[in-house]
């Protein structure tokens, strides 16, 4: 079933030309693309825009963001299952990315073994990597926390795939549950154990 589009028109209508998101993340994507679906599948998402080359750590259109991950949840859906669990799958493997590597000083840095502290640095951490949004963080236990996302346009699978990805990078079990509020309003409920 092809993802929703007229979700991902309403999610661009929401973005503003000053929302962007660093050249990393894409390439992240496009190398899940290939790697699960094979060059075709890439080129079948490397259209139009998103077919021009693209730096790590230049920042491009959130409205292209969001197009590449409803496209890849097209060209994903025989391999990976419905749009939801592509929109997980790309934000593991971005967080994936980011904790391995020269990310993973920073990743180390910021968490220290520890979730809460972790998802404590989430504002920080997101600051360096797309130009929108508010992210607040609240602990709600010693192995819990809420995540306010408030003017972040991205499906909320997406980031829970992000989380449950740190989750997993720190060597936590856990749950994410996204609860959305409206289109860009996500409250995002984390536990590990």
């Amino acid at each position: 079933m092809p993802s929703n589009k007229t979700e991902l028109a309403d999610r661009i209508a929401v973005t503003r030309p000053t929302d962007a998101v660093r050249g990393l993340f894409f390439r992240v994507v496009f190398e899940l693309i290939e790697r699960k679906g094979g060059p075709e599948a890439l080129r079948r998402v490397r259209t139009g825009a998103l077919a021009k080359d693209i730096a790590d750590l230049r920042t491009y259109p959130a409205s292209e963001y969001l197009t590449m991950l409803y496209n890849a949840a097209d060209a994903l859906e025989k391999e990976l299952g419905r749009e939801d669990a592509v929109f997980n799958a790309c934000g593991r493997a971005c967080v994936q990315t980011f904790s391995k590597g020269p990310g993973q000083i920073v990743f180390g840095i910021l968490g220290k073994g520890d979730p809460q502290r972790l998802f404590a640095q989430t504002r920080v951490a997101f600051s360096t990597v797309v130009t929108y949004g508010k992210r607040e963080h609240s602990p709600a236990g010693p192995n819990a926390c809420i995540l306010s996302y408030r003017g972040d346009m991205q499906p909320p699978a997406y980031h829970v795939g992000i989380f449950e990805g740190a989750l997993e990078a720190l060597g936590f079990k856990g749950t994410v549950t996204a609860r959305p509020l409206n289109l860009e309003s996500v409250d995002y409920e984390i536990t590990w154990e």
